[in-house]
């Protein structure tokens, strides 16, 4: 089954940033959908993602965001 989550990174909690590009860099591969980055960049990083639930479920929480793509049913 698969699902879709919105990834959100800011910029000014250490390490959130490069937790978030490393995550996509071990996972990417899997995930039947990656948008570019769609954040500002200076302060917030962030992407939507459409793939197999076991693989969505291992995004860290504090990596997660709300939005209408990950509320959103895959088509």
């Amino acid at each position: 089954m698969e699902v879709r989550a919105s990834i959100c990174a800011l910029v000014d909690h250490p390490g959130e940033v490069d937790e978030a590009e490393s995550w996509l860099e071990r996972n990417g591969q899997r995930l039947s959908y990656v948008s570019e980055m769609n954040g500002c960049g200076c302060c917030v990083f962030s992407w939507d993602i459409q793939g197999p639930k076991e693989v969505v479920d291992t995004l860290p929480s504090h990596l997660s965001s709300g939005s209408a793509w990950a509320s959103s049913v895959p088509q």
